[in-house]
């Protein structure tokens, strides 16, 4: 889990920024909050604010420090480092996380808490920091400043560590040269950025929709469903034959497919055109076939079921809603899993979708979790009405605004003062401009 994120010197944020997922000390909602430790750390916070006035800034912020500890480059590669123009042009920018770690074992579930902080340019890493928090102190893994790296605790007489500390790059990081490969603290914090961490923008597809479909009966069966109780007017989705002719491939590259396939097994999925999509495979008798992803809706011929007629619509005819609505079902499917353990960070969750079908996506999210539970959902909205939807807590919803050509974060639950109290109508806060985050027409 995510507990704290702080920017500085980042797009429209100069000044630093602190951005948390810690509960306050409210009642409401209680029962849903994750327990780590002392505190209590949120499942579900919402942004909101003017366009333009760093929502989305934000989401690209975490985005940009998992790349930068993720992704290779080579020698001289520059980082996708973008500072605050006006003012920040030629100094670093600088990141930090706290998060939540959770080792499954035998009979329990084990929390560790770490602090990872890391200022750079688009040239080089000027500081690094990785430390285990723990109730008293935190406990120092590497340390690294422009006079090189200091290793505490395991990493202190590691030899790969010590080597890796030698040779590491001015534009790669310590945690990513050892934690793709390491195991122990560092490892798990890595993991945390590569697995666990989710980022999706209103443009991202779920690339694996199709195999999936394909491979998993029970997925499938869950996709249908889901869109089924949305109201999107589909009872099922499902692959259909298509001609060979008809995939956007020449004959020579098909015919090395074929020989892939013929070779390794397995599946490819082409792009066909807008949101279409194929799989290309073999049959059990080695034959080529290829199968397009359509849906399936119901006609009203009669009033019985099997009076009714059915039709079937590729899916680039669909509504960019219910597109939008196919994608996010299977982070839904995950969030809900028992033993999922991710953040999924959604910038603008309501895009093309009713403010309906927005709402039961959260509300199906929230439903039955519990101090035990370990996912979170983290997404920028215009929908304004969720205020008055009751599945928020005021520390929940958080509001972007731009002062002065830079961006500014508050937590709607800071404005208990001005009379904002838990049965308050923050919609109405918040349209009267009070609390700041609205457009200045």
């Amino acid at each position: 889990m995510l507990r704290f994120l702080r920017l500085q010197n980042w797009k429209s944020y100069y000044e630093p920024v602190e951005f948390t997922m810690v509960a306050t000390r409210e009642r409401r909602h209680g029962d849903r909050l994750a327990r780590v430790g002392r505190s209590r750390i949120l499942p579900v916070t919402a942004i909101y604010g003017a366009n333009a006035a760093g929502k989305s800034a934000l989401v690209d912020g975490l985005e940009a420090l998992s790349g930068i500890v993720l992704e290779s480059r080579r020698a001289g590669a520059m980082l996708p480092v973008a500072p605050h123009l006006p003012e920040g042009r030629d100094e670093p920018t600088a990141f930090a996380v706290e998060i939540v770690v959770s080792a499954v074992g035998t009979d329990d579930v084990a929390d560790r808490v770490f602090y990872y902080e890391l200022a750079a340019d688009r040239r080089r890493v000027h500081r690094e920091l990785l430390a285990q928090v723990k109730a008293r102190a935190e406990e120092l893994l590497f340390e690294r400043d422009e006079d090189g790296v200091s290793l505490y605790g395991e990493l202190d007489g590691d030899e790969r560590a010590r080597a890796h500390a030698m040779v590491v790059a001015p534009n790669e990081t310590l945690l990513g040269a050892l934690g793709a490969e390491g195991t122990g603290a560092v490892g798990a914090v890595w993991d945390w950025f590569a697995r666990r961490l989710n980022i999706i923008h209103p443009e991202s597809m779920y690339m694996h929709l199709l195999a999936r479909i394909n491979a998993d009966v029970v997925f499938s069966r869950a996709m249908s469903s889901g869109l089924t109780r949305a109201d999107t007017g589909i009872f099922e989705v499902r692959l259909e034959e298509m001609k060979m002719e008809a995939l956007p491939v020449g004959a020579d590259q098909l015919t090395g497919l074929l020989e892939g396939l013929r070779e390794r097994g397995g599946t490819f999925v082409i792009a066909v055109g807008g949101a279409d999509q194929a799989i290309l495979s073999l049959t059990d008798e080695g034959e080529p076939i290829a199968r397009r992803l359509v849906t399936v809706h119901e006609g009203e011929d009669g009033p019985a079921p099997e009076q009714r007629s059915s039709f079937t619509l590729p899916l680039r005819e669909e509504s960019d809603g219910t597109q939008r609505f196919m994608n996010l079902l299977p982070v839904l499917f995950q969030l809900r899993d028992e033993d999922s353990r991710s953040v999924f960070v959604v910038d603008e969750l309501e895009n093309s979708m009713h403010p309906k079908l927005t709402e039961d996506c959260i509300s199906s999210f929230l439903e039955g979790l519990d101090a035990d539970d370990r996912s979170q959902l983290i997404f920028t909205t215009h929908e304004i009405q969720l205020m008055r939807s009751d599945l928020l807590r005021r520390d929940e919803i958080w509001l972007a605004d731009k002062i002065d050509g830079q961006s500014r974060l508050t937590r709607v639950s800071d404005f208990a003062d001005k009379g904002v109290r838990k049965d308050a109508d923050l919609l109405s806060f918040y349209m009267s401009g009070r609390l700041g985050g609205v457009p200045r027409i």
